[in-house]
């Protein structure tokens, strides 16, 4: 199973490559066209800030960053300098910044075939790639500490001035590129703040290399959380009253928590757009508004529980019992991401009727997807990892993102198919019938994931409790 899923991720990446090189390609005269009264650099330098905050986003939330044990370090006669600069050597060198070389690169030889000025756009191009690898490190740093917050905040605060024109601090961002492309000198800011960041990274990463960083014990407090309401759910409650502990209790988990209020948001890219309307891009923004928790938390089951897992398995408790606890969660986030989608509504009866469809699916067939999903994937999960240094922050890798695809491709296959016979309502229909039917035969679906699971328990036990 590791090799059909390093297969898979490996064309994964190259499929991604590929598209990436195309749109490089594409992008001027794509441009062109879109914007004719605008040169494509002028176009791409008034939106470049955007790019750059939903690169750091995608970092802070996909990026897997390199792990040094450095116990083994600290006993031989190695520098610690040369170890630190083997982490920033890992951070600068990694697949993630292969974007601006794919993308900008391309477009850049494209814009000098056209007439562009060689020098003027190598060395713009050479800024952004700067930029990317500056965005680079303050990801780095974002994942081991809580700048995530602050940068969001004055990146929304930057865009409500721009808004309401009281502050235009976007254009001002957009002048500062196109002074770059048209005065070539101004190339020393991208490389002074690319020098500032990696010897920023680089006294962070220093600070941290004892062992005391890593062995003392952090004192917090200790969230008395009773949860009374949730005993109503019976023999579940209490593996669901664990869940909402470690929730509040874990940094990791918490990031999930946020990801779904924000997941909340995703259909206003599509049902705003009168492009999408009535397409099965309106179902993938329906599975994902709905789904939003489940796509996230619900995908690394068991692998939250995987610092304890080895004492659940000694328990008296049935792995029916623990999956249906799972289950249940991911059942009570879709209801309540489909109450808080009311405001949908202003888009009319349709988007909302099709947001419910989409809730439906998602616990009828979407939780259980999910649940087979999370038993092959066996990743590990630290939830002290914020307190370590030199450890690897992320909840998601390449794996868990190919696993998804299942739970969004079959409901836009079949609102198509649906759709392609009866109409919207049909496709609608189809949809709401088939996560009815999963509910209906839930107790069987729960049945097959529960022997699926009790097949490969020894080999989750084996990788949960494999040491780095």
């Amino acid at each position: 199973m590791k090799l059909v899923t390093r297969i898979l991720i490996g064309f994964f990446v190259l499929y991604m490559a590929a598209s990436f090189l195309l749109l490089g390609l594409g992008l001027h005269y794509l441009l062109e066209k879109m914007v004719p009264e605008h040169p494509p650099i002028n176009v791409i330098n008034r939106v470049f800030i955007y790019y750059l905050f939903v690169e750091l986003l995608f970092r802070y939330f996909l990026q897997q960053l390199p792990v040094t044990d450095i116990k083994n370090f600290l006993l031989l006669p190695i520098p610690k300098r040369r170890v630190i600069m083997n982490v920033l050597f890992k951070i600068t060198f990694s697949l993630y910044n292969l974007v601006p070389i794919l993308i900008f690169l391309p477009f850049s030889i494209v814009s000098i075939t056209k007439g562009a000025s060689a020098v003027q756009m190598l060395l713009w191009w050479l800024g952004v790639l700067l930029m990317v690898l500056s965005i680079n490190f303050l990801s780095f740093l974002i994942n081991k500490t809580k700048w995530i917050y602050p940068v969001t905040a004055i990146v929304f605060l930057g865009g409500l001035l721009e808004y309401y024109q009281i502050v235009p601090v976007i254009s001002s961002a957009g002048q500062a590129m196109q002074m770059l492309y048209e005065q070539p000198l101004l190339i020393l800011a991208p490389m002074v703040t690319f020098v500032l960041m990696a010897q920023i990274t680089f006294n962070h990463l220093k600070s941290q290399f004892y062992l005391d960083t890593g062995l003392q014990s952090k004192r917090e407090q200790v969230l008395g959380m009773q949860l009374h309401f949730l005993d109503r759910l019976g023999e579940d409650a209490p593996l669901i009253k664990n869940d909402f502990r470690l929730i509040f209790r874990n940094v990791r988990a918490r990031q999930i928590v946020l990801m779904f209020v924000l997941f909340l948001f995703y259909g206003l890219i599509f049902f705003t757009q009168d492009i999408y309307m009535d397409s099965p891009m309106w179902v993938f923004a329906a599975i994902f508004t709905t789904g939003g928790f489940m796509l996230t938390y619900g995908q690394s089951v068991p692998a939250w529980d995987s610092e304890y897992y080895s004492m659940l398995m000694c328990q008296n408790l049935s792995y029916r019992t623990y999956l249906r606890s799972k289950w249940l969660l991911m059942t009570l986030s879709v209801v309540l991401a489909a109450a808080l989608c009311f405001p949908y509504l202003y888009f009319g009866v349709k988007v909302y009727a099709l947001i419910l469809a989409g809730a439906i699916f998602n616990i009828g067939l979407g939780t259980f997807i999910t649940l087979f999903s999370g038993a092959i994937n066996r990743f590990p999960i630290k939830l002290n990892v914020k307190a370590k240094a030199f450890e690897n922050t992320q909840a998601f890798n390449f794996s868990q993102l190919l696993f998804t695809l299942p739970k969004i491709l079959l409901p836009v296959g079949l609102f198509w198919l649906g759709k392609l016979a009866w109409g919207f309502k049909g496709g609608v229909l189809l949809l709401t019938i088939t996560g009815l039917l999963g509910l209906l035969f839930k107790n069987k679906l729960l049945d097959q994931v529960v022997k699926f699971y009790i097949k490969g328990k020894y080999t989750t036990l084996e990788a949960f409790n494999k040491k780095d």
